[in-house]
């Protein structure tokens, strides 16, 4: 019998305001919208083959989780050139949301930015396969 693979895996982001939360999503960071429900309880965003999704709620326990518990991280190609892409409309978030791309001592090329609620999102290349971008 043939192991069955995993093919792939998408972070459920606990959120307080899709409204909020899809306007980020795509006019600072460039995703693209999927499916959004009706009711606006959930949604699916997509950049390039990176996919997440958002789940709108008024629990307290999962949206702290969000802003102190979650992360996500992204692995990109060029992560200089994303980061520049995205300078204009990353400038205009409140300080403290943005780290400008920096070298980390594993390896990696990343710069950080936190959603909406607080969720830090890594934004990586691996410097070790891809080269400086």
């Amino acid at each position: 019998m043939s192991k069955v693979l995993i093919e792939d895996a998408v972070a459920i982001l606990p959120i307080q305001d899709m409204n909020a939360s899809l306007a980020f999503y795509e006019d600072v960071l460039g995703f693209e919208r999927g499916f959004v429900a009706d009711d606006l309880s959930f949604a699916t965003i997509k950049h390039g083959e990176a996919a997440l999704h958002l789940l709108q709620t008024d629990d307290e326990a999962s949206l702290e989780a969000s802003k102190y518990h979650i992360s996500v991280y992204l692995w990109v190609k060029g992560v200089d050139r994303l980061y520049q892409s995205l300078a204009d409309k990353l400038s205009s978030l409140a300080e403290g949301r943005v780290r400008a791309p920096f070298d980390q001592p594993y390896g990696m090329r990343e710069f950080h930015v936190k959603d909406e609620d607080g969720c830090l999102l890594f934004f990586g290349e691996n410097l070790l396969t891809n080269g400086n971008s």
